[in-house]
C-alpha cells in the first residue's frame, strides 16, 4: 500500500514538474515568436535574477547598456512584459494614446485595500474620480499656507545636526534623518498633528514611518513581487504597506475624526478633513459595499505618507552627497540663498522666494535625473495596441519606460554620469524637455505630489546650506540599497557637516 502512495506521488512530482517546464517552454518563446529582441531568462525566475542581490535601479541602469535599443522583451517570472527606452515611445505611452495604458501593471490584491486602494496603485475607473477629487489638496494656495510649517522643520532640522552630529559627533544616517524631517511636516499636512520627532518628541507618524523607509530584506522582497510579480503578492496576499503601520494608520485616522465629530472642529488644511468631505461626495460603482469609501480614505493617507516621505528623503541625501563632492557647486548655492536672505531682509525664505532660487531648482532636477527615485514607469496595456509594423502590444501585456536609458542618454545630457546642476538652470520647473527627463512621471498618471515634494526639499536645502559646509565621509559614487525597490542610499548615506 504505501509503496503504490509513494508511486503516485512521484507520478504526480514528475508530471507537475513536466507541465511547469512545459509552460516555461512556451512562454519563454513569446518574445522570439514575435520576433522581438528580448533578454534571455532564467526558468521560474525569468529576468528576476537580480532580486535581492541589487536593487531596482542597479537593474535598469545596467539594461540599457546590455540592450541599447528602442524596446526589448524582458520576462518578470514567466510573464513576458515590454521595456521601452526612447523619448517618442514614453510620450505615446505615458501621454498620447493613454487610453491604452491607463493603469499601472504593480498590485496587491483586494485583501490589501490600502495597497490596492490608493492614488498609485488604483485601477480606473475609481482612479479617474480619485485624482479628480484629491487634486484641490495641491493647489499652489494650499502648498503655500503648509510651506511655513516646512521651514519651521527645516530650522529645527539644522538644530538636529549641530545637536546630534556636531556636538555629540554622532554619525549621520542621511536617510533617516531626512525622513524624520518629512514626516513632521506630513503628521500636519495628512492628520493636522504639530509634533517633531526631530526634536526628540514622540511623534505618532514617526512610528509609521520608521518601518516604511528601512529596506529589510522581507520588505524588499515583498515590494519587488507586489512591484513586479502582482499576480504572485495577490496569491500570497502580501502588503503594501506592513501590518503594523496599516492598523496604526487606521486608528489614528479614527480617532482624528471622531474627535473633531465630538467637538465640531474641522482642519481644512489637512488631508483627513479632506477626505472626510470626499466620502460625502464620493461616486463610486453601483455595487460597492459601504466599506470601499472608508478604505478609499484610508489608502489616499497612508500612499501620501509613504510618497511625501520615500522621495524626498531620498532626493534630499543624494542631493547633499553630490553637494559635498562638488565644492564649486556648493559655493553657488550658498552664495545663491545668501543673497536672497540678504535682499529681502529676511533669515527664512518664504514660498514665493524659495520659487525664485533656480540654482537650488537646478540641483535638485539634476539630482533627480542622475539619482532618480524611481527608476522606471509601468503600465499595462489594457487593450491591443500596434506599436509599429512590426509589434501590435497583447491586452493584459506590462510595458515600462526605464526612465534610466531617458536621464543617461547622451544626447540628451552629455556626459550624462557627471553632476552638473547647470543643465538645468535656464529650463522651466514644468518641462520635461521632450519625455527625456521624467523623475515624476508624465501624462495624466504623473505624480500628484510633486510641487509638495519639490517644497520639501527646497525648505530643508535652503536652510542647511548657508549654516554648514558640506564635506564628503563616504566614497564616491555612493552605492544603492540591493534591497530597495525606491532607490535609497546603502547604509542611509553619510556626509560631514562643518559649521560655517
Amino acid at each position: 500500500m504505501l509503496n503504490t502512495i509513494l508511486t503516485w506521488l512521484f507520478w504526480i512530482v514528475v508530471s507537475c514538474v513536466l507541465l511547469i517546464c512545459a509552460y516555461g517552454y512556451k512562454s519563454y518563446g513569446y518574445w522570439k515568436r514575435r520576433g522581438v529582441p528580448y533578454e534571455k531568462p532564467f526558468f521560474i525566475f525569468g529576468n528576476l535574477g537580480f532580486v535581492m542581490r541589487k536593487s531596482v535601479w542597479d537593474y535598469c541602469y545596467e539594461f540599457k547598456d546590455r540592450h541599447p535599443r528602442d524596446y526589448t522583451g524582458i520576462f518578470l517570472g514567466f510573464k513576458p512584459a515590454l521595456m521601452v527606452q526612447t523619448p517618442e515611445l514614453a510620450r505615446r505611452i505615458l501621454t498620447k494614446d493613454y487610453e491604452y495604458f491607463q493603469d499601472r501593471f504593480l498590485y496587491s490584491g483586494f485583501s490589501d485595500p490600502l495597497g490596492s486602494l490608493n492614488l498609485f496603485t488604483v485601477k480606473n475607473p475609481i482612479w479617474k474620480n480619485m485624482r479628480h477629487e484629491l487634486s484641490p489638496m495641491f493647489t499652489a494656495l494650499r502648498l503655500k499656507s503648509i510651506t511655513e510649517l516646512m521651514n519651521q522643520n527645516a530650522v529645527q532640522l539644522v538644530d538636529k545636526i549641530k545637536r546630534d552630529y556636531i556636538d555629540k559627533k554622532e554619525d549621520v544616517n542621511l536617510k533617516e534623518l531626512f525622513s524624520m524631517y518629512t514626516s513632521d511636516t506630513v503628521a500636519y499636512s495628512v492628520f493636522g498633528i504639530r509634533v517633531s520627532v526631530l526634536n526628540d518628541q514622540p511623534s505618532p507618524l514617526w512610528f509609521i514611518t520608521s518601518n516604511m523607509v528601512k529596506w529589510t530584506f522581507w520588505r524588499g522582497l515583498e515590494f519587488t513581487l507586489i512591484f513586479l510579480m502582482p499576480a504572485v503578492a495577490t496569491f500570497l496576499r502580501l502588503k503594501f504597506f506592513s501590518e503594523a503601520a496599516s492598523d496604526y494608520i487606521k486608528k489614528m485616522f479614527y480617532n482624528i475624526a471622531n474627535e473633531r465629530k465630538q467637538m465640531g472642529q474641522s482642519n481644512d488644511k489637512d488631508l483627513v478633513n479632506h477626505l472626510l468631505k470626499l466620502k460625502e461626495n464620493l461616486r463610486l460603482p453601483a455595487d460597492s459595499s459601504s466599506q470601499l469609501a472608508d478604505d478609499l480614505m484610508l489608502a489616499q493617507a497612508a500612499v501620501f505618507i509613504l510618497g511625501s516621505i520615500e522621495t524626498s528623503s531620498t532626493v534630499l541625501s543624494y542631493c547633499l552627497h553630490e553637494l559635498a563632492y562638488h565644492p564649486d557647486e556648493q559655493q553657488l548655492l550658498y552664495e545663491e540663498v545668501k543673497a536672497a536672505k540678504s535682499k529681502l531682509g529676511k533669515e527664512v525664505l518664504q514660498y514665493d522666494d524659495l520659487m525664485e532660487l533656480k540654482y537650488l531648482t537646478a540641483c535638485m532636477n539634476e539630482t533627480m535625473r542622475k539619482h532618480t527615485p524611481v527608476a522606471y514607469l509601468d503600465r499595462i496595456c489594457n487593450q491591443d495596441y500596434k506599436l509599429n509594423d512590426d509589434l501590435t502590444i497583447e491586452k493584459g501585456v506590462p510595458v515600462f519606460v526605464n526612465v534610466l536609458a531617458l536621464h543617461y542618454d547622451e544626447r540628451n545630457f552629455p556626459e550624462p554620469t557627471k553632476w552638473r546642476p547647470e543643465r538645468f538652470l535656464y529650463q522651466p520647473e514644468s518641462d520635461n524637455l521632450q519625455y527625456t527627463f521624467l523623475p515624476f512621471g508624465e501624462g495624466p498618471r504623473f505624480c500628484i505630489g510633486k510641487r509638495y515634494g519639490m517644497m520639501q526639499i527646497r525648505a530643508a536645502l535652503a536652510q542647511l546650506i548657508v549654516k554648514y559646509k558640506l564635506e564628503p565621509a563616504l566614497p564616491y559614487p555612493l552605492g544603492n540599497d540591493p534591497y530597495a525597490v525606491i532607490l535609497a542610499p546603502a547604509d542611509g548615506g553619510k556626509i560631514k557637516f562643518v559649521p560655517r
